[in-house]
């Protein structure tokens, strides 16, 4: 169940911002050491290279940042964020701990056996087993969404700054003015506090998953479409495909000599293993 745990918040944390995990099948999850996780930071940030701001810009950004701040007030990001978090998790676990699933993980017996006993009897043996299992539940979503909380709180001042330089580029001053204007009513103070939380309301969290099915059916002829792209591309090259002097620059360029290049080099996938989308 472990690993159910890690894909429920993984796919929470995936909604709201990219995010970069590694698990290795059968073991803990490693620690990432402060140098991976600043290496793994500087590659997300340079997958989105943002133009500075023009000096017309930078002088609108005060506007924006008030406007931005009234969008988003100090602890607005974290809790917003934990609460989407703890909506979609808690449905997800409420599943994952139904007696059939305990038994299923815990019993050394085919689904039909499981089958045959009474929803009473299921959670009768669930019980037994593990007759913490609603709080153990309850314990697993605490920490779950207390430290989603805390790491979506950490993002909030960087999402606040790059949404404010965003208004400046976007908006003039005329526009930012009658936005903050707006805001400044009853019903866009209203609007202001909601905006951003409408994204993780229920209803259009309920819609988002609905599309899901449509969405990932969209990916089924992608190795085929991948295929059919590549098909007039020359094959990559094994060792036995390179030239005398490829191996010897290739020698050169490694540091190891010619007759280990061959046990070095790795031969290339079959073109139809070569665009598998695992």
């Amino acid at each position: 169940m472990r690993n159910l745990f890690h894909v429920a918040a993984c796919g929470a944390a995936l909604i709201a911002a990219p995010l970069a995990a590694q698990e290795q099948a059968g073991a803990e999850t490693e620690e990432v050491s402060q140098p991976q996780l600043d290496e793994i930071a500087g590659m997300m940030s340079n997958l989105f290279i943002a133009d500075p701001l023009t000096a017309e810009q930078e002088a609108r950004l005060p506007a924006a940042q008030a406007v931005v701040g009234t969008m988003m007030p100090d602890g607005f990001y974290g809790t917003m964020m934990g609460e989407m978090v703890d909506k979609m998790i808690r449905p997800m676990m409420s599943m994952f701990s139904s007696p059939d699933f305990v038994l299923a993980a815990r019993l050394d017996l085919d689904e039909e056996a499981v089958g045959r006993l009474t929803e009473e009897e299921q959670a009768e043996i669930s019980a037994m087993l593990d007759p913490a299992l609603d709080r153990r539940v309850d314990a697993i979503i605490d920490v779950m969404t207390g430290k989603m909380g805390g790491m979506f709180a950490v993002m909030e001042e960087p999402v606040r700054e790059g949404l404010s330089k965003a208004y400046a580029v976007r908006f003039d001053d005329r526009q930012l003015a009658d936005i903050a204007a707006f805001f400044a009513t009853p019903t866009g103070g209203v609007y202001a506090r909601e905006s951003m939380a409408l994204f993780s309301d229920p209803q259009v969290m309920q819609a988002s998953m609905k599309a899901l099915p449509t969405m990932m059916s969209g990916f089924g002829n992608m190795e085929t479409a991948m295929t059919e792209a590549m098909a007039d591309l020359p094959q990559e090259r094994a060792y036995a495909d390179l030239t005398a002097a490829q191996r010897q620059r290739m020698s050169e360029l490694l540091g190891i000599d010619q007759d280990e290049l061959a046990s070095v080099i790795k031969p290339p996938r079959p073109p139809e293993e070569a665009v598998e989308v695992d």
